[in-house]
Order: C-alpha cells, then sequence, then structure tokens
C-alpha cells in the first residue's frame, strides 16, 4: 500500500512539474512577459496544496481501508464501527457496504476453503489410485509382453519369478506345478527361497493347501498355526517364508500354486498387490498352460514322427532281411540296422548255439576282440544277462540299475556297459541277445525305442531262422559244407556266368586216401571227425567267393570262379599239404593222431570242358589219375 500512494503522488509532482516547464518554454517561445520569481513562488505553492490534498483526501482513507479490511480477513474485526472515520467523507457509505459485504461473507469463504482443502485431499488420492493402477497395467503389460514371446514352461515361470520378486519388492516366490500323471503337486521353479524346498514340499491334488486356496477369495494367506502345521508335516524349516498361495487354474482345470514370501521393506499387503499378482497369476496360468499344450502337441508330433519313421524302417528292414538266405550277411545287416535306427554306434549280436545252447558273439561294433571277451567276466554284464533270461523283455540299463537290492556287491554303483539290451525270442526260448550302447545324441532311450526293438528283433529271428532252415537244406549235417545238389546248381550259374562274361571257371575235385580202410580200423565216428577236420581246412584255404561242397562219402568239390589252372595248382597243393601234416585226434584213448592223404583233381572251364557236366567228368578223372599216380598228388586236366 505504501507503494502505490508514493506512486499516485510521485505522478501528481511530475504532472505539475510538467505543467510548469511547459509554461515556461511556451513564454520564450512566443516572446511573453514573464516574471520567473512569482511564477516559481506560485508553482511551489500550489504543488504543496495539491500533495496535502491528495494524501488527506484520498491516500490516507485508502490505507485506513485496506488495514481494516486486513483485519476483516485476519478475523481480528468482529463489529466494526466506522463512524469515527469522519475524513472517509463520500467513500464512508461504499466502504462500509465493502466491509460488511465481507464480514458476511467470511463463513462461506472459510467453508469454500475447506471445500477446496478436502476436495486436494479427494484429489490426492484419486491420483494416488491411479499411480497405482497406472503402475498395475504397466507389470502387466510387461509380462504379457515378456510371457507371449515364449513358449517354454521353464522360461515362462522364471520371467513370472523374476517380475514378482523386481517389481513388487518380493523376498521369494515360487511356482508349483500339477502333475495329472502322479496327481502330485510339486516345486517348478523358485526364487529367493530355499532350494530344500524342491526336495520335501510337494504334496497330493486334494490336500488341505489346495482346498484352502481354492476354496478362498482368491488367495489364501497362511498364518502362523498353518504354518507350523507345514512345517511338522514337511520336515523343514524352509515353509517358514511362505505366505501367501494363490491359485493356477482354468475353470475346472488345475494348473498350480504360485507360493509368496514376505514383502521386502516388511510391509503387509495391500489389497491392490494381491489383485496384482492375481491379475498376473491369471496371466501367467494361460500362458504355461499354453506352452504345456504346446510342448504336448510337439511331444504328440514327434512321436507320431518316430512312429512313421520307425514304419519306414521295419518296412525297409523286412526287405533287406528277406534279400538274403545268408545267415553270416543277415546278421551284419542286423546289428547295423540295431544300431543305426537309434544313432547308437556301438552294439553286439549273439545267437544259441545249436549245439551247446550257450550264447556266442555273432557280430559286434564299435568294440575289439578284447572288450568283447571282459564281457564275460563283467559282474554287471552277468548280472545284466541272468536278468534277461529270466524276464525275457527288453531291459534298460537304469532299470537294472535301479534294483539295487537284488545286486551283488561287486555291482553296486557300477555302469552298466550298454544302455539297452534286447531278447531274440522263438517259441518263448532265448535265441540271441542283441545289446546297444547309448546314443550318441546323448538322449535317453524311451518306451518307443524299446517297442520298436520288439517289433524289429521278431523280424530278425524270422529271417535268422529261414536262413537256418535253408543252410541245414543246402548244407551237410557232418562237415557243414554245402551239399551235392547245391553244388550243381552253383556250378550251372557259374559255368554260364563264365560263359557270358568270356571269363575262367576251374574246379577241384578231391578224395580221401584209403578212408574206407580208416572207418574199417578206427570205426565210422572217427571218420566222421576226419571230414569235419578236413571241411574246416578246406574253409581256411579258400575265398569268400569260392564254394566248397561234399560230393558224396569222401569226396569234396570245390568250385574257383574267376580262376585259371596255374592258381587252383596253387590252392590245390597248399590245400593237400595242411591235410597230410594235419594231426587228426583219435578218437580211442591212448592211440596215436591218425594221418591221412587226399588226391585232387583239377580241370578248368573252358579250356577243359565245354558244360557243366564234363567239367565234373574231366576233374573226376583227374583225380583217379592223383590216386593211380600213387596218392597225395595233385593233378591238372591236360597238363599232368
Amino acid at each position: 500500500m505504501n507503494q502505490s500512494w508514493k506512486n499516485i503522488l510521485f505522478k501528481a509532482n511530475f504532472l505539475l512539474i510538467s505543467v510548469f516547464i511547459g509554461g515556461y518554454l511556451f513564454s520564450l517561445l512566443f516572446h511573453q512577459p514573464f516574471h520567473f520569481p512569482s511564477f516559481f513562488s506560485t508553482f511551489l505553492l500550489a504543488l504543496g496544496a495539491i500533495n496535502a490534498l491528495i494524501y488527506y483526501r484520498i491516500i490516507l482513507p485508502l490505507k485506513r481501508f485496506a488495514d481494516l479490511a486486513d483485519e476483516v480477513v485476519d478475523g481480528n474485526l468482529k463489529s466494526p464501527s466506522l463512524e469515527k472515520h469522519e475524513e472517509l467523507g463520500e467513500l464512508q457509505g461504499s466502504f462500509c457496504k465493502i466491509v460488511d459485504s465481507l464480514i458476511e461473507s467470511r463463513e462461506a469463504i472459510e467453508h469454500y476453503i475447506k471445500a477446496i482443502g478436502e476436495n486436494n485431499q479427494t484429489i490426492s488420492n484419486i491420483n494416488r489410485q491411479l499411480e497405482s493402477k497406472v503402475y498395475s497395467l504397466s507389470v502387466l503389460y510387461s509380462a504379457s509382453k515378456a510371457m507371449g514371446n515364449s513358449l517354454s514352461i521353464d522360461g515362462l515361470i522364471r520371467t513370472l519369478l523374476t517380475l514378482v520378486i523386481e517389481k513388487l519388492n518380493i523376498s521369494g516366490a515360487a511356482v508349483m506345478l500339477y502333475n495329472d500323471r502322479n496327481d502330485m503337486v510339486v516345486l517348478k521353479d523358485l526364487l529367493g527361497f530355499s532350494p530344500e524346498l524342491f526336495a520335501k514340499f510337494r504334496f497330493y491334488s486334494d490336500h488341505k493347501i489346495i482346498v484352502e486356496v481354492f476354496g478362498g477369495s482368491g488367495w489364501w494367506i497362511a498364518d502362523e498355526k498353518n504354518i507350523e502345521l507345514m512345517k511338522a508335516e514337511f520336515e523343514t524349516e524352509a515353509v517358514r517364508a511362505l505366505k501367501v498361495f494363490f491359485p493356477m487354474r482354468i475353470k475346472d482345470h488345475f494348473v498350480g500354486l504360485i507360493v509368496l514370501g514376505d514383502k521386502k521393506d516388511g510391509t503387509s499387503y495391500l489389497e491392490a498387490d494381491l489383485e496384482l499378482i492375481q491379475a498376473l497369476s491369471g496371466l501367467a496360468t494361460m500362458a504355461i498352460n499354453n506352452a504345456a499344450l504346446f510342448e504336448r502337441s510337439e511331444a504328440t508330433k514327434n512321436e507320431l514322427d518316430r512312429k512313421v519313421f520307425n514304419l519306414m524302417t521295419l518296412q525297409q528292414s523286412g526287405k533287406v532281411l528277406s534279400s538274403t538266405l545268408n545267415l553270416e550277411e543277415l546278421i551284419a545287416i542286423s546289428i547295423d540296422m540295431f544300431l543305426e535306427t537309434v544313432w547308437a554306434n556301438r552294439g553286439v549280436l549273439m545267437l544259441t548255439n545249436d549245439d551247446t545252447m550257450a550264447l556266442e558273439v555273432k557280430a559286434c561294433k564299435g568294440l575289439n576282440q578284447e572288450d568283447v571277451k571282459k564281457l564275460d567276466i563283467d559282474p554287471t554284464e552277468i548280472w545284466a544277462m541272468t536278468t534277461l533270461q529270466k524276464e525275457k523283455r527288453p531291459i534298460l540299463s537304469q532299470e537294472l540299475s535301479g534294483k539295487s537290492i537284488l545286486q551283488s556287491y561287486t555291482t553296486i554303483n557300477k555302469q552298466l556297459p550298454f544302455a539297452v539290451y534286447i531278447p531274440l525270442q522263438k517259441e518263448g526260448e532265448l535265441y540271441g541277445v542283441v545289446k546297444i550302447g547309448p546314443k550318441i545324441n546323448g538322449e535317453a532311450f524311451t518306451e518307443n525305442d524299446l517297442e520298436f526293438f520288439s517289433t524289429l528283433a521278431s523280424q530278425a529271428v524270422i529271417a535268422f531262422e529261414n536262413a537256418r532252415l535253408y543252410s541245414l537244406a543246402i548244407t551237410d549235417s557232418i562237415t557243414k559244407l554245402y551239399i551235392h545238389r547245391y553244388f550243381q546248381i552253383r556250378l550251372e550259374e557259374e559255368v554260364r556266368r563264365s560263359r557270358r562274361y568270356n571269363s575262367t571257371l576251374t574246379l577241384l575235385m578231391i578224395d580221401i586216401d584209403h578212408f574206407k580202410e580208416i572207418n574199417d580200423t578206427y570205426g565210422h565216428q572217427q571218420g566222421d571227425m576226419i571230414l569235419r577236420e578236413i571241411s574246416h581246412i578246406l574253409r581256411r584255404n579258400i575265398r569268400s567267393t569260392d564254394i566248397a561242397a561234399r560230393y558224396g562219402g569222401e569226396e569234396f568239390v570245390i568250385i574257383l570262379p574267376e580262376t585259371t589252372q596255374a592258381d587252383a595248382r596253387i590252392v590245390a597243393e597248399r590245400i593237400r599239404k595242411d591235410v597230410a601234416k594235419h594231426e587228426f585226434p583219435s578218437l580211442a584213448q591212448g592211440q596215436l593222431p591218425v594221418h591221412v592223404t587226399i588226391s585232387i583233381g583239377v580241370a578248368g572251364f573252358p579250356i577243359n570242358a565245354t558244360s557243366k557236366d564234363e567239367l565234373i567228368q574231366k576233374a573226376d578223372s583227374s583225380m583217379y589219375q592223383a590216386k593211380g599216380a600213387g596218392r597225395n598228388k595233385v593233378v591238372l586236366c591236360g597238363i599232368n
């Protein structure tokens, strides 16, 4: 106020000075007579009178009015009496009306001010609620964004736990999932809790905890009494950290639980916190359920793909196994199929010996002979084979290892040599065994693999048995060489092939010297033994492409494809010498070993004959020439 009246006086004085200066300049400009002292004195008197008038008639009343107004606003003036202020003059009535109006409006002003304060408080509460809602929405948005980019159950659960711990300032969080196969609720993952919960905290779907969680208003807060009960039941202090349980479900489908600990700042859970976690629980439940459905669909797809692959493999294996009646070829094919179809690189195939009924190794992959021999004395392998012969079904190594109470002290904590053992059965009896090492990719064998092995084993047994029966039909029971009829068929084939490709073919005709005398002297059993020994010598000295057969009685024949007479003579001489120096064990106790010799005739196609029968006749004639020349000789047709 002081500053205001000073401004008024300044402006009035400035106006008067301006008039004085203007009058003086006017008189000089128009050459008017001007008496400066008298004019200046008059100006000063006027200036003082005007300043006094303004101050007392205008400024002073305004100042007093302002002071009264301040007292009214401050509440210090209850019933002002303005009559004594006579100097207000004409302004008195107006000022009284204004002051009375201010006094009358005081209560309204106070009420308004109070309402404004209350509104400010309401607005503040609304702002806090809005901030809480916005934060909750941001957390839910972050959760939906993070969970929407993953179909991994483990990844989704870890994302949920991290969000809860970081965004809501909670000391610990865990997710428990329901397994409908065993009706158990088990911990899947946790953060901030003791890992001891993984081993201890699990229960069935009808447990009291489930009843409490799903029977409440969306969550269950465990009190001290329930904590003590859980501690006694699960035998761990770690349950003390569990405070709030949230259900995870989609309609009537039970997915699992979200378990939380205390807040890090020690405060209690607010209603907004619980509602936010409940919303997160619903979001996570949907994401985890979708991920589970995806994993199941992928597992189903993979299983179907695997079954289709197995069916195609079985179809192909059936074709391959039926393509030959050679038992050795079938064994080699079978061990490869067993290993390749499951991506393994180590295995053994064993078949039962017809005479001794003992299992013999027929083929192996990824092991040397020394490793194979060690299997016979390995206690874990012996125990595995004993179990297999008893149960006669495919057995996984982990299944055998789990039966520790059945193991002897020599096998405990020892790893089995193979990952899976597959029996080969014929009419309920053990025909053989296939042992397979672990998969190259490190995956475990599944029930689907065992089912495939069982089918493949059945196919292999049928192929082996067909080959065995065919072998019996074309081989001699004593010498295990081909019989006469099979020899005739193969010789006809080789003659046609030699004629077509203009290649050479040689036939050896072999006869045991004085064999009748051996039978008469030592008996027919000794004679049979000599026949078997000579057949071994023959097989040892010929190629895999050559064909040895028992022609009849004590006579043998050998077909040598693509072999000249000169090369055939070398083979014949090697056989003759081996037989001559071989000591045939005597069956009679105390007798010396028996020595025998052989005579061999050699004939070639087409140099000596133009047909199969002529070739046999030429070789037979050469053999008799060797006998006539003193026996224990080799005679070549057309040369000797």
